[in-house]
């Protein structure tokens, strides 16, 4: 008999909660602090993330925060108690707390029970990047994978994945830790704006430091192509900080110069918490 598998994941996979529902996945919120004042993801659907962006753009004084172990243990329960397994994928474990809080819950419950019935993924990856991942769970749960099979398939499939973005202002990543303040002098200075690729242990590396947003977007969407026909990806995701034009340009270049077809590339927006430590007007691209 098939087992019955339930998927959990954070708000950091940018999904809405209505998004989440109809794909039946599980979705923790993250926190944020802005101008002093901290919040859910959740917590004001009455401001839309472009509205959000504009607020995050005039404060750049942001920081976030990670899910408790205790939440994830009381989540995890729950679903056991409804006579399910749990798998949980979230924000790279080498960019936040989160994961790791996740893996002793996993850790303490499977210990109580004597037996696995929590699993948790390392996405290594973040919004649209965890989306995929979270598709290839639920392809293999119609397969009737076990919980372990999964886990293992996509883990491996984390490592393969292909991730970057540009964002024009690094002071939101010097904020939360992702630079030196050095680093951050410089790029001001100069108007250095880094291609920021995701390693296969899910850790920041600023390939190419161009000058100025508009040859690191273009030195983006070229890069990109390149590896999606390098690597066989047969998917690509595209989030930004409603940036509609360039994710548009980034679409169609895409589908015109690699086997993904156009209609087969989804676009969205990165949820408050990420935006928090990428700024506004970034633009990310997932591809597996």
């Amino acid at each position: 008999m098939a087992e019955k598998i339930k998927i959990v994941t954070d708000s950091t996979t940018s999904l809405s909660l209505d998004e989440c529902k109809n794909i039946d996945v599980v979705c923790l919120e993250t926190s944020y602090t802005i101008n002093s004042v901290s919040h859910n993801e959740f917590d004001d659907p009455a401001t839309t993330l472009p509205e959000f962006y504009k607020i995050l753009e005039q404060s750049k004084k942001c920081s976030t925060g990670c899910i408790t172990t205790n939440t994830f243990e009381e989540c995890f329960e729950k679903i056991i108690g409804e006579g399910f397994k749990v798998i949980y994928l979230g924000l790279s474990a080498s960019l936040s707390s989160t994961f790791s809080n996740s893996e002793l819950a996993a850790k303490n419950i499977n210990e109580k029970h004597g037996e696995k019935l929590v699993a948790v993924v390392d996405t290594r990856c973040a919004s649209y990047g965890s989306l995929i991942l979270i598709e290839r769970i639920k392809d293999l749960i119609s397969e009737d994978k076990s919980l372990e099979e999964i886990e293992q398939i996509v883990s491996e499939d984390a490592k393969q994945m292909s991730v970057a973005f540009v964002s024009p202002d690094l002071t939101f990543m010097f904020n939360c830790g992702r630079l030196s303040a050095l680093e951050l002098g410089i790029g001001k200075i100069f108007r250095i704006v880094p291609i920021i690729f995701v390693s296969e242990t899910g850790k920041l590396k600023a390939r190419d430091k161009c000058i100025g947003m508009k040859l690191a977007f273009k030195k983006l969407k070229t890069d990109f192509v390149n590896l999606i026909n390098n690597k066989k990806h047969k998917k690509c995701y595209i989030t930004s900080c409603d940036m509609p034009a360039e994710v548009e340009i980034i679409k169609n270049y895409v589908a015109e110069n690699t086997e993904i077809k156009l209609e087969d590339i989804k676009t969205g927006l990165i949820d408050k918490t990420l935006s928090c430590c990428c700024g506004p007007k970034t633009v990310a691209i997932f591809c597996l």
